[in-house]
């Protein structure tokens, strides 16, 4: 008996023995993250992985109750439970922000991730922790619809070229991110809707999970249309952390200096239950997608980003809806980041407010002179999630992401 036929006997028979705990599966070498499966009664009930945890439930969320990510709901809820996930989908059932037919879909998606990141694996092991409980009374899944599914979808991927690829990747998994590396080159290669289809998709914020969301296609179907590009060098892959977790309710410190009235806290005060207020961020832009992805970002954590296209129509834009910080593109058709920049500096309504340098060319000089004209930073394209709430963050005087680079748990984006 193979290692992964263990497994799947191993879970076949919690099933079997009407079992309710949790199932913790690791991997016996590094660099593989820890599985979490939670039963109830022999049904699985809910599965967590250390990779991607938050971008999985953020994604699974956004696809089946766009319209609670729309409301502003998720800004405003929080929890102390381990199993943060379910709790919160618990809540929204409870609160009626969600039915419990969309909450099951959630848990069905995230589940259904989780099984495939494993389900291929060898040298796999297992402990069993008995009558663990898990807050969520919305899906009780059949342990062996979710294997069948999940190796359904493990042999596609691995027939859509897989195993050529993992050839030139080490590990390589949907996790992963692609990046279209020669916007230029690809534009020659593939039709001109595509390349600019792909060039959007694949700019180092999206896992192949997002873009095959995006695309509306299977995960195998993305990555054996985008092969050949793979072989060619036009797209190429990289590592991306987590999300930030906006839902964990941190405890207060023993000592903690006076807040300044103007700064917005990243998280609801667990004494209050107060909701955390959110500041307006403003997109300066001539490219749209720019703006758009800054918006995805930035919105499941309660900010409103306001997206101008045109900078020297949007002069009207900013002075109406007052913005806490603008993201400014260093190079647009009509003017450039360094003279508007030092245009809004004379303006008083904008001679402190944050203001940062976005740029496809992140060079010293570049730095010069983005200080010179008065802006507060400096950040280069694409935008990618993490480092883009940091910057928010640290402008704001946010204390939330202010260790994310040293334990990065933040989209999806």
């Amino acid at each position: 008996m193979t290692v992964l036929t263990k497994m799947t006997h191993d879970l076949l028979m919690l099933s079997q023995r009407r079992s309710t705990g949790e199932l913790v599966i690791t991997h016996k070498e590094a660099p593989f993250p820890q599985w979490r499966l939670y039963f109830y009664f022999g049904r699985l009930v809910y599965a967590e992985s250390d990779k991607h945890s938050v971008r999985r439930w953020m994604r699974a969320f956004q696809i089946q109750c766009p319209e609670c990510i729309q409301s502003g709901w998720l800004s405003k809820v929080s929890t102390d439970r381990e199993l943060w996930g379910a709790d919160i989908l618990e809540q929204a059932v409870q609160q009626n922000q969600i039915t419990t037919t969309q909450a099951k879909a959630v848990i069905q998606t995230i589940v259904k991730e989780v099984v495939f990141s494993f389900i291929g694996l060898v040298r796999l092991d297992s402990e069993w922790n008995p009558n663990k409980a898990v807050p969520q009374q919305a899906a009780f899944l059949s342990i062996s619809q979710v294997l069948h599914e999940a190796q359904l979808l493990r042999e596609q991927w691995r027939s859509s070229g897989f195993d050529k690829l993992q050839a030139l990747v080490p590990n390589f998994s949907p996790e992963m991110v692609p990046v279209v590396t020669d916007p230029k080159r690809l534009a020659m290669v593939v039709p001109a809707e595509a390349a600019v289809k792909l060039i959007k998709l694949m700019q180092g914020q999206r896992t192949f999970w997002d873009v095959a969301v995006r695309m509306r296609r299977p995960l195998p179907d993305v990555l054996k249309s985008i092969l050949p590009l793979i072989h060619q060098g036009l797209i190429t892959f990289k590592d991306l952390p987590d999300l930030n977790n906006p839902f964990i309710r941190v405890p207060p410190p023993a000592f903690k200096p006076a807040a300044k009235p103007t700064a917005p806290e990243p998280t609801t005060d667990a004494a209050s239950d107060t909701p955390a207020q959110k500041g307006v961020i403003a997109c300066i832009d001539d490219s749209p997608m720019i703006g758009e992805q800054i918006r995805e970002i930035l919105q499941p954590f309660g900010y409103e980003v306001k997206v101008i296209t045109n900078p020297l129509q949007g002069i009207a834009t900013l002075l109406q809806d007052k913005p806490d910080l603008i993201f400014l593109d260093l190079v647009m058709p009509n003017t450039n980041g360094y003279e508007l920049c030092t245009f809004l500096r004379k303006t008083s309504a904008f001679q402190n407010l944050p203001i940062v340098i976005l740029t496809g060319h992140d060079g010293v000089i570049d730095r010069m002179r983005a200080k010179m004209a008065g802006a507060s930073d400096f950040m280069s394209k694409p935008p990618e999630g993490i480092k883009v709430l940091q910057m928010v963050e640290k402008h704001l005087g946010i204390e939330a992401g202010a260790d994310a680079n040293e334990n990065p748990s933040l989209s999806i984006a």
